[in-house]
């Protein structure tokens, strides 16, 4: 019996937890700026949707970091976390995927210094 690899392809799937555009237009209006972080893994891809951390996170984030820096990751998760597919929360892969994005978001912004 011979397989036919090619009718046995993976169809590629992107998963974002139903999320539509009017949910994120009201997302939008209540906390500002959204991201949508993309992870891809194999042939499928997880998507997420956070919103900005608030001082008060990233002061938990911060105290938590000293001790477990994986855990601090979660609390960044949970706290900005507004929906999409919940295997970025419970993937152990995806969630470190999504944990260097979701850096890049705390140190997004650009800034300069000028001596007057």
């Amino acid at each position: 019996m011979i397989q036919d690899n090619d009718n046995m392809a993976q169809e590629a799937r992107t998963y974002d937890g139903g999320v539509s555009p009017d949910q994120i237009l009201q997302w939008k209006q209540k906390h500002g700026k959204v991201v949508r972080i993309d992870i891809v893994d194999g042939e499928d891809t997880h998507v997420g949707y956070f919103h900005r951390p608030s001082f008060e996170t990233v002061k938990t984030v911060t105290k938590v970091a000293k001790v477990d820096e994986v855990e601090a990751g979660r609390v960044m998760c949970d706290q900005c976390w507004l929906g999409g597919s919940d295997s970025l929360r419970q993937d152990a892969v995806l969630f470190m995927a999504v944990q260097v994005q979701l850096s890049k978001v705390l140190n997004g912004c650009l800034g300069s210094i000028k001596n007057l």
